[in-house]
């Protein structure tokens, strides 16, 4: 095991986990999770086929500690400490493999940020999701109110992050915000063994060519996602093509 800062990485065969290990509300230090150069060397890895976040104990992270956010000295230094914590879930975000929030217990704020920049949601039947930032006369920071409405809408977001509702699991997979609701004691067995599922035996070119693909659809127009897509697809069957060709020639002399 590995850590940086409040998270813990440790691999689980092809599949990584990071935990955010800041017990019992995993609230985030410094609105940081890690430091950036450690993720990135974590993640830059070519066996790595998915990716695990999940919180140490019963939460999954119940986002900044107050405390700190309102003891930066000055408008600089906040706006310095929010792009550096933007760095991480944009790493998150645009990881070249599926990345899997398992959320147990709280998820506000800034942990509710952290699990809309991973791929997939899996949620514990008794989770609560919020983003209470309102009731503190501020608003959620790391893009959540521009990241939730891809999700929702935006008349559901408005009523979410306005009012600072705190919701059940139940209604968050309605919502479309999670995508699996399971038992408990389930979520991360469950977390890992889609990640298992999902990729199966598939190579690891084309599990980073899709994610890539994937990934084009929310940051560029859709004719240049498009363009993208077309240009992986011929390089994937031209490797195809190679790999057919030797195995032929290999046969052949046989």
């Amino acid at each position: 095991m590995e850590t940086s800062r409040i998270a813990e990485w440790e691999l689980h065969g092809n599949f990584g986990v990071l935990t955010i290990s800041n017990p019992p509300q995993n609230y985030l230090e410094e609105f940081k999770l890690a430091h950036l150069s450690d993720l990135q060397r974590w993640t830059d890895s070519d066996v790595l086929r998915g990716m695990i976040i999940t919180g140490k104990g019963r939460h999954f992270c119940a986002g900044f500690n107050k405390d700190d956010l309102f003891k930066m000295n000055g408008k600089e230094q906040l706006l310095e400490e929010l792009r550096k914590s933007n760095e991480i879930l944009y790493h998150i975000e645009e990881m070249p493999v599926p990345v899997v929030a398992a959320i147990k217990g709280v998820c506000f704020g800034g942990g509710m940020e952290l699990a809309l920049s991973c791929h997939i949601r899996v949620c514990s039947d008794k989770a609560l999701l919020s983003f209470p930032e309102t009731e503190h006369g501020i608003i959620p920071g790391l893009n959540g109110s521009v990241r939730l409405p891809g999700q929702i809408g935006q008349c559901r977001s408005l009523e979410m992050v306005l009012a600072g509702k705190v919701i059940h699991a139940d209604e968050a997979l309605e919502l479309g915000i999670v995508d699996y609701v399971v038992p408990s004691k389930e979520v991360f067995d469950f977390s890992l063994s889609l990640l298992e599922k999902t990729t199966g035996d598939k190579p690891i070119n084309v599990i980073r060519s899709i994610m890539k693909s994937v990934n084009n659809t929310r940051k560029l127009p859709f004719d240049e996602a498009t363009a993208e897509e077309t240009g992986i697809f011929s390089k994937l069957v031209l490797a195809q093509h190679k790999l057919r060709q030797e195995s032929e020639n290999k046969t052949e002399s046989e």
